[in-house]
């Protein structure tokens, strides 16, 4: 069966930001240049930067009509703040695809549009992630996991980083002895996995840039499960993708560049501070993962 994407409708983009103006500038005039002779619609949702970077990016693009900047008056993390964006978007009803973006991402490609609509009429997909390649050291991050987890992976997870959590601050002293008096020690890191330039389904996309169907749009009202604060959406929502035969689709012929972490680092600074953070709210999501996954087993049984 052939679906098509609606040409006479818009490509709709969510960039969620927080503190970095100007990379979040560098995001949203990239998308303008690049798809100047594109029907767009852009909104950049404002997580409550408390650098007054909001008002700025709404004083900057007042007077461009497709973009639209909305403010919100708390920060509400990755999924809830994307989907203030996505459910803008959705209400307005002009766009057929909605693309959701970091605001450290690039686009560039003048018939990612286009080719997006062409791989939709070929395969029918609900969400796409393309090849996301970050330019500083030229790793492609997508897949993000080959397939998703299973609950006892996941429990595994959970325990290793509570240990992590709870001894903090003694195993980041004895990493930075390690580094600094030892470093014949350290083990490198296993090679990176040569880039995936093929075709998949069902893989585990990364979550710096979706591409959300009709499909899609047409099952969900939100885009992200909205119980997360920060950390493993991207799991959460292959684990509901799979379950509710949303089909995923990881297509290599599709690249975007991913400038990495920029909001992390200013609102954090220190890479410790980072780090502690993320043990902290990825512990909450493999929670709210894990109860997911226990639920629905019990109302299969």
């Amino acid at each position: 069966m052939i679906i098509t994407g609606n040409r006479n409708k818009a490509f709709g983009f969510v960039v969620l930001h927080y503190l970095a103006y100007g990379m979040t500038r560098r995001c949203v005039d990239t998308l303008l240049s690049t798809f100047k002779n594109e029907p767009i619609r852009i909104v950049v949702v404002d997580n409550a930067s408390p650098d007054g970077s909001g008002e700025k990016l709404e004083e900057a693009y007042s007077d461009t009509a497709c973009v639209t900047v909305l403010r919100n008056s708390s920060n509400l993390g990755f999924a809830r703040g994307n989907n203030e964006g996505y459910n803008y978007l959705l209400k307005e009803g002009e766009c057929g695809f909605i693309a959701v973006i970091n605001n450290d991402v690039l686009i560039q490609d003048k018939e990612f549009i286009s080719n997006i609509l062409a791989v939709y009429s070929e395969t029918g997909f609900a969400v796409l992630g393309p090849d996301i390649v970050n330019p500083s050291d030229g790793r492609h991050q997508n897949p993000a996991h080959m397939e998703g987890f299973t609950r006892e992976k996941l429990t595994a997870l959970r325990d290793k980083l509570t240990d992590d959590l709870v001894h903090f601050r003694w195993k980041r002293f004895k990493w930075n002895i390690k580094c600094r008096f030892f470093p014949f020690l350290i083990r490198h890191k296993t090679p990176e996995m040569p880039p995936v330039m093929e075709r998949r389904e069902g893989v585990v996309l990364h979550g710096a840039c979706y591409v959300f169907s009709p499909l899609f749009l047409s099952a969900r009202r939100e885009c992200f499960n909205p119980s997360t604060f920060l950390y493993l959406e991207e799991d959460i929502l292959h684990y509901e993708c799979m379950r509710d035969g949303l089909k995923m689709l990881y297509e290599p012929s599709l690249q975007v560049l991913h400038l990495e972490d920029v909001s992390s680092r200013e609102a954090f600074g220190s890479k410790d501070a980072i780090d502690a953070f993320k043990f902290k709210e990825s512990l909450k999501s493999i929670e709210l993962l894990l109860a997911l996954m226990e639920g629905d087993k019990k109302r299969a049984g």
